[in-house]
């Protein structure tokens, strides 16, 4: 195995750990990022961290695991706001559509008509990959001491509450 398949094995897994300690969603949680979703309608991405930063003040948060814990906390809620809107991208027009080879990018070049369901799925494993590595190249900045998987963990809840608004936004304009 080449040095960077480890990496992203490890990448890979510690996600998977990630979202393996917290599979709830704590009913407080998932209250607070859908009152703040209902405050910021015009910037929505204030209300990433909204679980993560009170949780990470307090005593417990302010540990490396504390913080870990904390990050997955707000990792399930947007998961699961992103799974709601994948749900009804995958049954609305979007997913419905047939999406003509001749109108893809040259990076999405088909040679046949593609379900846009299928489209919607392989954007959204490409953005786990894309999350994972994203995140560990944040993290390797602190490769030598604990604070790599407070970055890698802080990097997860951000990208994913960045997807998580950017799918409802496709929701919302449909």
């Amino acid at each position: 195995m080449t040095l960077s398949a480890r990496v992203l094995a490890l990448a890979l897994l510690f996600a998977s750990a990630v979202y393996a300690g917290a599979q709830e969603v704590r009913p407080d949680d998932r209250v607070a990022i859908a009152a703040c979703l209902q405050k910021e309608t015009e910037s929505p991405e204030r209300c990433i961290g909204t679980v993560y930063k009170p949780c990470a003040d307090t005593r417990e948060g302010g540990t490396t695991a504390g913080s870990g814990d904390c990050a997955q906390r707000e990792t399930v809620v947007w998961r699961e706001i992103i799974d709601a809107n994948l749900k009804q991208l995958l049954e609305g027009p979007l997913g419905k559509t047939v999406a003509q080879p001749w109108n893809r990018p040259t990076e999405n070049k088909r040679d046949h008509p593609v379900p846009g369901s299928d489209i919607i799925n392989d954007m959204q494993k490409t953005w786990l990959t894309w999350r994972a590595k994203k995140c560990d190249t944040a993290a390797m900045q602190y490769e030598e001491g604990s604070l790599s998987r407070v970055v890698y963990g802080s990097c997860i809840y951000e990208e994913t509450g960045r997807q998580a608004l950017w799918l409802k936004s496709l929701v919302e304009d449909r």
